[in-house]
């Protein structure tokens, strides 16, 4: 899930204006979107009984938009330790991207992304930066998000297709990284009965982000038993409107009622729920305790 602080949420269009974000803006106004600062959030998660939660980062197109969300998610979770962790934004252009890392660590980051390098170069992940991020966040333990954009589906503004087999090729080259796929991956469970995928995907996680708005409810079912319940994070992409003709404002009882009456097993439900991301952060360097 995300959050921004009011400035941003009072004029996003002009936020995106000043600091060069056009692809951001994109996608945050053409759609279901909401908004909640970290006040908003904190009191969002008390009325929906969500205790604690992981931010993310986002894959933005200059590297000074990436160590302001550093600073507002530094900011956050020391003013909330015990309801935010965070995950650190990272650009391949920074002057010195591994700084950027070392100094998440210092503030408490427990991962990185969403990325998205194809937005962020035109290099995408063959530029030479994300071989050292990645060496750094392999080393330390970290997680690495990455935006996943399903291959067929629905048209919006903004939307950039991934190449699944680019994901498959990424994971097997670096196959001790920690790797996130949000949205359900773009659909790559789908594909994991295949044996050459399904290997690729030893050290793959996938978060359930913005899922009501791209698949039926019958996804929690089947990527189960296609993957594994340990295989699924449970994510929501807060403050966006999942539910847009049932909604006004954003949060999670709608999604977590529709966990609750997939069919999925109590254990199946709490894995997705908590256990496998506390797992996945155990003995991450930097990380907060869940």
């Amino acid at each position: 899930m995300h959050c921004y602080p009011d400035e941003v949420a009072r004029n996003p269009a002009e936020f995106a204006r000043q600091n060069g974000e056009n692809h951001w803006l994109e996608l945050v106004t053409n759609g279901p979107q909401g908004w909640a600062d970290p006040e908003q959030l904190v009191a969002a998660m008390d009325r929906d009984g969500v205790e604690k939660v992981l931010l993310q980062a986002w894959y933005w197109q200059n590297p000074e938009t990436c160590r302001r969300q550093n600073e507002w998610h530094a900011d956050w979770i020391e003013r909330f330790p015990s309801r935010l962790m965070a995950c650190a934004a990272i650009h391949p252009e920074d002057p010195d991207p591994v700084e950027q890392l070392e100094g998440a660590r210092q503030w408490g980051a427990c991962g990185v992304g969403e990325c998205l390098p194809v937005i962020q170069s035109g290099q995408g992940w063959n530029h030479p930066a994300w071989r050292a991020i990645l060496e750094w966040t392999t080393q330390r333990g970290w997680p690495v998000c990455v935006h996943v954009t399903e291959p067929v589906g629905h048209a919006y503004p903004g939307r950039v297709e991934t190449c699944l087999m680019e994901m498959v090729r990424l994971f097997e080259n670096h196959p001790s990284q920690k790797w996130i796929c949000a949205h359900w991956g773009g659909g790559l469970p789908f594909h994991a009965l295949n044996k050459r995928v399904r290997k690729a995907l030893a050290n793959v996680w996938f978060d359930t982000a913005a899922g009501p708005l791209l698949y039926s409810p019958r996804i929690w079912h089947i990527a189960c038993e296609l993957i594994g319940a340990g295989k699924i994070l449970f994510g929501s992409d807060f403050p966006l409107r999942l539910y847009p003709s049932k909604e006004a404002q954003p949060g999670w009882k709608k999604i977590l009622h529709e966990l609750e009456n997939s069919g999925l097993t109590g254990q199946a439900q709490l894995a997705i729920l908590n256990e496998n991301l506390a797992a996945i952060l155990e003995g991450a360097d930097g990380k907060r305790t869940i």
